[in-house]
């Protein structure tokens, strides 16, 4: 019995070894990647724009009045055309990804999304131009508008965009959930309004051009690479999130 007790405790201890190294490899992938900004607006002051962020004019405020969760949302209302608010972000990754939930109120134009490589937000050239519009989506580039896709608007879906700035391009999800938007048929290779101004993104930006609809955006998450952040991990048989730590600014 003893000669047999020490093998099988010898192999319980081996697997247990190899789980612990294999979770924590897979916390490392999940936090390797830069995150730019990531932010559920709770930590704002509600009526105010979020503080440290660029901002031109426009009527932008931390809202509590249309939330996806917890208590706070950022609430694009209105403004003067070319008026912005920005996150600049400092990266030698010339790939970005902006994931967020929005909130599109339905009868008219809404705000315009920029990942921008101009060394100010004002600036439309060299960058993503996206618009929501009376229940679509779209781009403009450089020329015309073009069409996305359709934008269901009165209720929250989430959003991701991939922008390549070395290839001048982006790709765009969107699903009613996180999981749903990430695991979407993707919009692909479509085009920046013009071509990219440098080698990386320099800001995330939101833009008002001709708005008549206010938009709304929550858990707003910018980070590099192509591949999806991992917000979730299971280092010890229980679920672990790391949202809560990112909402926090953790």
């Amino acid at each position: 019995m003893m000669t047999q007790d020490k093998p099988v405790g010898f192999g319980c201890y081996f697997l247990l070894t190899v789980v612990i190294v294999l979770n924590l490899t897979v916390v490392k992938t999940a936090i390797s990647q830069e995150v730019y900004a990531q932010t559920g607006f709770e930590e704002f002051a509600v009526g105010n724009p979020p503080k440290d962020w660029e901002v031109i004019g426009g009527d932008f405020e931390v809202s509590g009045d249309t939330v996806k969760t917890d208590k706070k949302a950022l609430a694009i209302l209105g403004g003067g055309d070319g008026d912005g608010l920005g996150v600049p972000i400092e990266t030698e990754n010339p790939i970005i990804s902006v994931e967020f939930w929005v909130y599109i109120e339905g009868g008219g134009r809404s705000f315009n999304f920029k990942v921008a490589t101009a060394d100010g937000i004002g600036e439309n050239n060299g960058c993503t131009y996206i618009n929501w519009d009376a229940g679509i989506v779209r781009l403009y580039d450089g020329a015309a508008w073009q069409l996305i896709g359709d934008f269901e608007t009165g209720t929250w879906k989430y959003v991701r965009i991939i922008a390549d700035v070395g290839k001048s391009e982006f790709d765009f999800y969107s699903g009613d959930d996180r999981n749903d938007a990430l695991t979407a048929k993707p919009e692909k290779d479509l085009a920046f309004r013009n071509a990219a101004l440098g080698p990386v993104a320099k800001w995330v930006a939101f833009y008002t051009w001709g708005i008549t609809a206010p938009g709304y955006v929550d858990d707003l998450l910018v980070y590099e690479g192509a591949d999806a952040l991992d917000l979730a991990v299971d280092p010890s048989g229980k679920l672990t999130t790391l949202w809560g730590q990112i909402k926090r600014g953790l």
